[in-house]
């Protein structure tokens, strides 16, 4: 496999690709973007370490199966309507300044599960299918939209875990692969929505137990 994808606006070029030697061999998903004039991306997903201090999301980007897609995902993981979780792990920026690029490579092992901050167990019962177009996602904002400069987490440098971004817009880009395996969970889980679709459901809760 080897595809490739390319948006282009009046902010920023896009391009991103997928590519594999065979079936059995990882997934590198790979993905430059040319800021024309300075931009935010939101790519910094992130994850506590065993010390409560943040750490880059060791699984790269969020991956969701839908309509028949593979969505992958740089941008606030949705939760269930009937569920708040305490920490909603909303993704960091990256500055991009203008006629700068970055340029940034992945690794997924394939078939290609689903995962996201909020839907972390990768030991969920999931399905074999296959899907025919992945779809990239990413939130982003440009610094002329903002009032001030974006700070990054207290106590926390920008260079290392990047900046605090409020109402993004999101970069959406659909590539055809063909077939692709993918693990779908057979289980509930909250799946990223595209403009036009409907948010995900509540998520199903334990009956309460009969009084005594």
């Amino acid at each position: 496999m080897n595809v490739t994808a390319q948006e282009k606006s009046a902010l920023y070029e896009l391009s991103w690709s997928l590519s594999a030697g065979s079936p059995s061999d990882p997934l590198k998903l790979s993905y430059e973007i040319v800021a024309l004039e300075e931009l935010f991306v939101s790519d910094r997903l992130w994850d506590y370490g065993p010390d409560r201090k943040r750490i880059p999301d060791p699984f790269g980007v969020y991956r969701y199966v839908r309509d028949g897609s593979l969505r992958l995902v740089f941008a606030q993981a949705p939760y269930p309507p009937n569920v708040m979780p305490h920490v909603v792990y909303q993704p960091l920026y990256s500055r991009i300044a203008a006629g700068e690029s970055r340029k940034v490579e992945l690794t997924l092992s394939q078939p290609v599960d689903e995962y996201s901050s909020l839907a972390r167990d990768i030991t969920a019962p999931t399905a074999l299918e296959e899907v025919s177009k992945v779809i990239f996602v990413m939130g982003y904002r440009a610094r002329s939209t903002m009032e001030a400069d974006p700070t990054p987490p207290p106590k926390e440098s920008a260079e290392e875990a990047g900046y605090i971004v409020h109402d993004p817009k999101h970069i959406v880009s659909t590539m055809e692969v063909g077939a692709l395996p993918v693990k779908r969970r057979t289980g509930y889980m909250a799946r990223f929505a595209l403009p036009g679709e409907p948010a995900p459901g509540p998520m199903p809760m334990d009956p309460p137990r009969p009084s005594k």
